[in-house]
């Protein structure tokens, strides 16, 4: 009788395979002595999988290629690299040419030319020469007495 108790609950507790590939236990019993047939069970388990396929067919997939709030967010930033780089292209090509402007413009020798055009011709009246040289003493000396007399005050 021990041996029949014990190869009984052996085979009781062992789970077989279903036909829709569940696995479920011969009978479950509860505390109140309840059995639960393999059909009910079976039933049960099939619904559950009727309704999750059910979810997953109702279930919406976010397409970015069709949503048109996604293609105008698409198209804004788009727009809004694309201004980024024709801004920077812009700001090197002007940076670019004010260095070539101090390049050519601003050598050795236009400074030395430049000098040399404020130097008094050889030719030019000596008396007015020396009237333009006091004036222009004059007012720098007096612009420097200004600016001097401005720190001291």
């Amino acid at each position: 009788m021990r041996q029949q108790l014990i190869s009984k609950q052996a085979h009781g507790c062992k789970s077989r395979r279903l036909q829709h590939g569940f696995t479920a236990k011969k009978a479950e019993t509860s505390d109140l002595n309840c059995t639960v047939p393999d059909r009910l069970v079976n039933t049960i388990h099939l619904k559950n999988i009727r309704e999750t396929v059910k979810q997953v067919k109702e279930a919406q997939i976010h397409e970015s290629s069709v949503c048109p709030d996604c293609q105008n967010k698409k198209a804004e930033l788009a727009k809004i690299t694309f201004l980024r780089q024709k801004k920077i292209l812009m700001e090197s090509a002007l940076i670019q040419e004010k260095l070539e402007e101090q390049i050519y413009s601003r050598d050795v020798l236009t400074h030395i030319g430049e000098a040399l055009r404020s130097f008094p011709k050889p030719s030019e009246n000596p008396t007015n020469l020396w009237q333009r040289l006091k004036v222009k003493g004059r007012t720098e000396f007096g612009e420097c007495l200004k600016s001097s007399a401005s720190l001291e005050g």
